[in-house]
């Protein structure tokens, strides 16, 4: 019997059998697709062909530029947010009015943070001032300072969930309980 040609060539070594069998493969989907195209009236493209490898490649490359962008805009989102808290935190550093150090004569001033009562001790003086609204407390990372309204105005710009206790000079609303309690003095005595 006579060796067909695929098995000739293989003997003598000018092609591999995996090159045989694909070599095979194709013709047999060459003619699969003219028979299918006889009957439909429309020849099937052959997905290897340059157009649609390059049409591949073109469709990869924009797939990984949409990936690139919207990494970048994640990453830079990140990184002007971790700009912003170094920002607030250089200001609120800058601007602390509160005693680095705890005297005898400072009293509590409790204040509501997160569902709960937290205290800070401090002078009469600034116990005073943020009575009247004149101190603002701020919230750095979990630590309470003491900064002036013009500067807490700065913080609560950038990032207004740092802004704890603020206290408004402004009178009472017209029927509210504030008004009615407004004509009663509070005694200076008076702690928490």
């Amino acid at each position: 019997m006579a060796d067909s040609l695929r098995d000739q060539l293989v003997k003598a070594g000018l092609a591999s059998g995996a090159q045989a069998k694909k070599a095979e493969r194709q013709t047999r989907a060459e003619k699969n697709a003219q028979r299918s195209g006889g009957k439909h009236g429309a020849l099937q493209e052959d997905p290897n062909s340059p157009e649609r490898v390059k049409a591949r490649a073109l469709k990869q490359q924009a797939e990984k530029r949409a990936r690139d962008q919207a990494l970048a805009r994640d990453s830079n989102a990140k990184s002007a947010a971790k700009a912003l808290r170094a920002e607030i935190k250089q200001i609120i550093s800058q601007n602390d009015l509160r005693a680095k150090t705890v005297n005898d004569d400072d009293v509590p001033y409790n204040f509501v943070h997160r569902k709960k009562i937290k205290k800070i001790f401090a002078p009469r003086e600034q116990i005073e001032l943020l009575s009247t609204g004149s101190l603002v407390i701020v919230n750095n990372d979990g630590l309470y300072h003491l900064l002036s309204k013009e500067v807490a105005e700065q913080i609560r710009s950038r990032d207004p969930k740092r802004i704890i206790a603020s206290h408004d000079n402004r009178a009472p609303e017209h029927g509210s309980d504030d008004e009615h309690y407004a004509k009663f003095e509070v005694p200076d005595d008076l702690d928490w």
